[in-house]
């Protein structure tokens, strides 16, 4: 039976991975959000995903990635999300210096898992905005994120911004 596995692509597998991990935890989410309402999930989710990010240091550090400007901690934390979470991320760098970098994600297994579980709340405005304030946060603390827009917030696009602190 494990010989079986290897007629699977790779690719075809780590896309199954990515839909069953990024599915159970939406549909985990919204029956906690269901069982304790709205605000006590977001005190707990913005907690979880500001701990996992981090976990990104320990990544980043093993593959030894640079992360002295804005540019550098964006190109990281897009290999990182790659590399964690699968192969359907869509981002696109609308601006690049080494003090702010913009990056806009147009395609997200997360926001995918979202609509097809026909959720209806913004999840991103906390639990992913946490998870880039502890990435950022533990790559370089000179640097500062925001996530000022969210896909399941209503906007055509999530966009993450890196900054140098002022």
């Amino acid at each position: 039976m494990s010989e079986l596995i290897e007629k699977i692509s790779a690719e075809a597998r780590w896309q199954i991975a990515t839909k069953g991990l990024t599915g159970a935890w939406m549909a985990c989410a919204n029956a906690l959000k269901q069982a304790v309402g709205e605000a006590k999930y977001n005190e707990f989710n913005g907690e979880f995903w500001s701990q996992a990010g981090k976990g990104v240091k320990e990544f980043v550090d093993a593959f030894g990635l640079p992360v002295g400007d804005a540019r550098e901690i964006e190109e990281a934390i897009e290999l990182a999300v790659r590399a964690v979470m699968g192969p359907e991320w869509e981002f696109e760098v609308v601006e690049a210096t080494r003090d702010r970098c913009a990056a806009r994600v147009s395609k997200c297994p997360y926001h995918e898992r979202w609509k097809e579980q026909g959720l209806g709340w913004d999840f991103c405005k906390i639990g992913h905005r946490r998870w880039g304030d502890g990435v950022v946060e533990s790559l370089n603390p000179d640097f500062a994120h925001s996530l000022p827009k969210t896909m399941p917030g209503g906007d055509p696009y999530c966009e993450f911004i890196v900054e140098r602190k002022k």
